[in-house]
């Protein structure tokens, strides 16, 4: 099983030990804190809870006022002579994001501290599957999944070559169980397996349509690579998409919602696992519709978050200056970075922000490139009205970029006290460089 799933393992044998256990939802009201806050109280003392927050790294700001509000709780048990433990699990595709948590603007000195002590356990990978522990692992799931679909297992029963990298992941061990389920090989790629389980979904969700009617795997397609960048949606923004698509099937987007649903009342969520939404955007985003699903995407303030953390899960294949992609990157990264580009004209703080304070270090390259897509006097616009946030080291070649242009602006209008907080943001910056020539020319401009 992967994370999530394992995560739910941990919630159902915690409950079972007297835990009270909570799952952080995808979308949050205005006032989750304060829910959350009257949450605790009214549990009974000693009470031990765990709360599960899935994509964490997107969520860093309500992860970190959920975890000090839970301390102001536990203070004011204290203070009555009762107690409270509450144990925070997170999942994420990877741990970066968990040193940079001490960065951000909500991070109260509390919180600091105790991301320094004992309390904080650190982060580590799931571990990978023993080949020895496969076989018995596919057998399972072919079992489980005939006894689901009612229909009996293949005879002979056909076993991939589970001692590939590929089955470290018990994702691809029960793709593949589903592959034998249906007829297919099994002794397929990565890439084989997940377009054999798309292939699955979309046949599903024609047959849950209920219409005798054709319906182009196409419009399903370019409409669940949308939910997999946004991260789900409501069902005002699906019927938009719907329409910006040009897709003119009758009930789609409430067809949809019915088929995903989503956490709360009237929205979709996107597809799961991440894998195959990952799948449909590199396929679809290199397709006819590609742009118009990229800006889309990033076209309201709400989603940029989503679709910054979603493509820094995936490879951009950059040169090494970061000054543009390779002639041989595929074309779903050459729309992304295009879309992206278009973006920082609209919201150019908001992906510094969101690159800084959440994403570090791996959305560096999506963004420097796309960055670099800008004509000189595009980047001297964009950069006057950028304020750096306080923390910048993990995306420092971005910053000097930017201070750059904010220099180029601010010689351009011979104003002096723009010239020289570029002239400063600039020193800064290279300083933080670190190397001998970013040094020379950071005292230079001091």
């Amino acid at each position: 099983i992967g994370k999530t799933r394992t995560a739910l393992e941990i919630v159902k044998r915690a409950r079972s030990s007297g835990w009270t256990g909570a799952w952080l939802a995808s979308g949050l009201p205005a006032d989750a804190v304060q829910q959350w806050k009257a949450w605790l109280r009214e549990l009974a003392a000693s009470s031990r809870v765990l709360l599960v927050v899935d994509y964490a790294e997107t969520r860093q700001e309500a992860l970190l006022q959920l975890l000090d509000s839970a301390y102001q709780v536990q203070g004011e048990r204290r203070k009555d002579g009762s107690s409270m433990r509450v144990h925070v699990l997170c999942l994420a595709r990877d741990g970066a994001w968990w040193d940079q948590l001490k960065n951000q603007r909500v991070c109260t000195t509390l919180m600091k501290t105790w991301l320094a002590g004992t309390g904080n356990w650190g982060h580590a990978p799931l571990p990978a599957w023993a080949s020895a522990d496969r076989p018995s692992a596919f057998q399972d799931a072919l079992e489980d999944f005939a006894m689901a679909q009612k229909i009996k297992p293949p005879v002979p029963r056909p076993t991939p070559d589970l001692r590939k990298k590929l089955y470290e992941l018990p994702l691809f061990i029960h793709l593949a169980a589903l592959a034998a389920l249906t007829g297919e090989a099994v002794h397929g790629s990565k890439e084989a397996l997940i377009q054999s389980q798309l292939n699955r979904e979309f046949a599903h969700w024609r047959r849950w349509f209920g219409t005798e009617e054709p319906l182009p795997s196409e419009d399903w397609a370019d409409l669940l690579a949308w939910l997999a960048l946004v991260g789900g949606a409501s069902l005002d923004d699906l019927r938009k998409a719907v329409t910006v698509m040009g897709i003119k099937i009758p009930r789609f987007a409430e067809v949809t919602t019915g088929f995903y649903p989503g956490a709360s009342i009237g929205t979709v969520a996107q597809l799961q696992p991440d894998l195959l939404g990952e799948a449909l955007i590199m396929q679809q985003l290199g397709k006819e519709r590609g742009k118009i699903i990229v800006r889309l995407a990033l076209d309201d303030r709400k989603h940029v978050q989503n679709v910054l953390s979603v493509l820094s899960r995936m490879k951009c294949t950059h040169t090494s200056d970061f000054r543009a992609l390779t002639a041989e990157a595929p074309q779903w990264q050459r729309t992304a970075t295009e879309g992206l580009a278009e973006a920082w004209a609209k919201y150019g703080q908001v992906l510094l922000d969101v690159g800084l304070l959440f994403l570090g270090q791996r959305a560096l390259p999506w963004l420097l490139v796309s960055w670099r897509r800008l004509p000189p006097k595009q980047q001297e616009s964009v950069a006057e009205s950028i304020t750096f946030p306080a923390a910048t080291t993990s995306v420092v070649e971005l910053c000097v970029d930017i201070a750059r242009a904010q220099l180029r602006r601010a010689r351009d209008t011979s104003s002096k006290f723009q010239t020289a907080r570029a002239l400063h943001n600039l020193a800064i910056y290279l300083a933080e460089q670190g190397d001998v020539a970013s040094q020379g020319e950071a005292l230079a401009r001091a």
